[in-house]
């Protein structure tokens, strides 16, 4: 719900401004969360007829159809190759947080390359993924280049960030998420999984250009609570200032301190729904960390007593100390491409 939250829809792709789907697949889809909300919108919507098929290893969701879903569940390993459809069955595919599913060994397949044999011609498929590591958003970003005006009042209303691969950011600055980092980095690193998706989506979409059309995407950072910079604005002779000046001469570097200046002046406090969808991300990320406790604990080599003593520490940080406020954030995404 977070990301939908975010995002304003249970989908980002413009592609059913003028045609709706009407046959849908939800991959890993748990308890079917997003199906149920993506019925809702499509009714909101006026769009009639739209059915949704949800695959799982396990049967986790509940009978939609009592709910007035046009709904069915399959029960499938989505590591396991092909998939119990007809090739071209569906009009769109939507892929959430499945950087975890790691394929089978020894496997040599395009994931994303075998979900688009399900997704008939001029379909859609989305991926949204999210960030495994974390990092600190440096001070004032400029907005994404090419987002839309609507991206950009979406993030303003929910102060998040609009970003790109080229939004600066710097190691995280929390002690207990940099000892996370390391952690989960190596443990990832050890199954051949990647700890940072959000930087290779895009690579994955552009590199089969004769399979994909229509790509596009929108990336956002959403900070843990409200950022220091945020509340006192960036001094005008901090480090941090002169740091994204330096070499661009003075002329640069007093127009970036002028910027500073002037966003300050129009920043407002988080509303009760901002620091809401804030702490909700916070609250995400160490259910998260406490959901891979067997693999952070093998990496780190602490002992159950060692490892209860830094999860209390950690928490009390992160929740009760605001020890988040430099600018440690989670970076989401989404993805999403036509079938040629």
């Amino acid at each position: 719900m977070l990301l939908m939250r975010i995002f304003g829809a249970p989908f980002c792709s413009p592609e059913f401004e003028d045609k709706p789907p009407k046959k849908v697949l939800e991959m890993a889809c748990g308890s079917a969360l997003w199906s149920s909300a993506c019925h809702d919108y499509c009714k909101q919507q006026g769009w009639e007829n739209v059915s949704f098929t949800g695959l799982d290893i396990a049967p986790l969701a509940p009978d939609l159809k009592q709910h007035g879903v046009n709904w069915r569940f399959v029960q499938h390993d989505m590591r396991k190759y092909p998939f119990p459809f007809d090739e071209g069955q569906f009009d769109f595919v939507f892929v959430k947080d499945t950087v975890l599913c790691a394929v089978g060994v020894g496997v040599q397949i395009n994931p994303l390359g075998e979900l688009m044999r399900y997704v008939k011609p001029g379909g859609v498929i989305e991926v949204w993924e999210s960030d495994l590591v974390f990092r600190c958003l440096l001070p004032f970003p400029h907005v994404a280049p090419g987002a839309s005006g609507g991206d950009v009042n979406r993030a303003k209303e929910t102060a998040t960030y609009t970003t790109t691969s080229g939004t600066g950011f710097v190691k995280a600055q929390n002690n207990y998420l940099l000892d996370y980092n390391t952690w989960v980095e190596k443990g990832l690193d050890r199954l051949k999984l990647p700890a940072a998706p959000c930087a290779l989506m895009g690579f994955t979409f552009s590199s089969e250009p004769e399979l994909y059309a229509d790509v596009g995407n929108r990336r956002i950072a959403i900070p843990f609570g409200e950022l220091r910079w945020e509340r006192e604005g960036v001094p005008e002779e901090s480090e941090n200032t002169k740091s994204r000046g330096a070499g661009d001469g003075v002329s640069k570097l007093s127009s970036k301190k002028s910027k500073s200046r002037e966003l300050l002046k129009t920043h407002f406090p988080l509303t009760s729904d901002q620091a809401a969808l804030r702490r909700t991300a916070l609250v995400t990320v160490i259910g998260l960390i406490e959901s891979l406790e067997p693999m952070l604990m093998r990496e780190s080599e602490k002992k159950q007593d060692e490892w209860d003593r830094w999860w209390a520490s950690m928490t009390t940080d992160l929740l009760e100390r605001n020890g988040t406020q430099s600018g440690e954030c989670l970076e989401v995404g989404a993805w999403w491409a036509r079938k040629r």
